[in-house]
C-alpha cells in the first residue's frame, strides 16, 4: 500500500458540538465552504479465517450514490487524533454490493491479498457533510459524520469530525488543526470508526 492518508479525528457527542466546530472554521476561514451532502455504505469485509483482520488491514466496499469502490487500508493509528494509514483504492464497475463482492471475487487478489471466501462482517451507514477548502497552503476536506455501525446482532449511532489534507502543505495543515481544536473545544477522537466496530462485534 503506497498512498498514505492524514487526517485528524475529533470525537463529537452532540449536535451543539458539530456547531461549535463550523463556527470555529467560519472564524478562521472568513466564510464557510459550500457544504455537499453524500450518503455512503462502507461494508468491511473479511474471509472465514479472518485473514485481513489478522494482518491488520481493513478490507471495504464503498456504495455512494450508484457507484462502487474497494479500498484496503491499513489499520488506523490514532495519535492525539491524527490518523496515519496507507490505502489503494479500486473501482469497481457493479451496480450492486452483491455484484461487488463477486468482482472481487472473480479478480481472486490485489496487491498479495487474496480474496476468496469473503464475507461482510459489519456496515456503516453514514451521512457525511463535507467541506471543500484551502488554508495557505493546504488542501483540506471537513467532514461531518453522522453513523450507524450495524452487526448482525446490535447498532451504534456515532459522530464525528474529521479533517483530511488532501494535498499541499503538512505544517499548514498542522496549524489548522490546532486552531480549530483551540476554537471549538472539541477532543481528539480516540478510536476510530472501524476500531468501534471490531469492539461491537466483540
Amino acid at each position: 500500500m503506497n498512498e498514505m492518508e492524514r487526517e485528524f479525528k475529533w470525537a463529537a457527542v452532540s449536535e451543539k458540538d458539530f456547531d461549535r466546530f463550523l463556527s470555529s472554521l467560519q472564524s478562521t476561514l472568513g466564510t464557510l465552504p459550500t457544504a455537499e451532502v453524500l450518503h455512503i455504505s462502507d461494508s468491511y469485509l473479511d474471509n472465514t479465517q479472518h485473514l485481513f483482520s489478522l494482518q491488520k488491514v481493513a478490507l471495504r466496499i464503498r456504495q455512494m450514490g450508484g457507484h462502487f469502490e474497494a479500498t484496503m487500508k491499513s489499520r488506523t493509528q490514532l495519535v492525539g487524533g491524527m490518523a496515519f494509514r496507507r490505502e489503494l483504492t479500486l473501482p469497481l464497475q457493479a451496480s450492486t454490493r452483491e455484484r461487488a463482492l463477486a468482482e472481487l471475487a472473480a479478480r481472486k487478489e490485489w496487491e498479495g491479498y487474496a480474496f476468496g471466501n469473503l464475507c461482510v462482517r459489519f456496515e456503516i451507514q453514514n451521512k457525511r457533510v463535507l467541506y471543500s477548502f484551502s488554508f495557505k497552503n493546504a488542501c483540506c476536506e471537513v467532514a461531518l459524520d453522522r453513523y450507524t455501525i450495524l452487526t448482525s446482532a446490535k447498532s451504534l449511532f456515532c459522530r464525528e469530525v474529521e479533517m483530511e489534507l488532501k494535498g499541499g502543505s503538512e505544517q499548514d495543515f498542522a496549524e489548522l488543526v490546532q486552531r480549530l481544536s483551540e476554537q471549538s473545544g472539541l477532543k481528539p477522537a480516540k478510536i476510530s470508526k472501524v476500531a468501534t466496530a471490531e469492539k461491537l462485534l466483540k
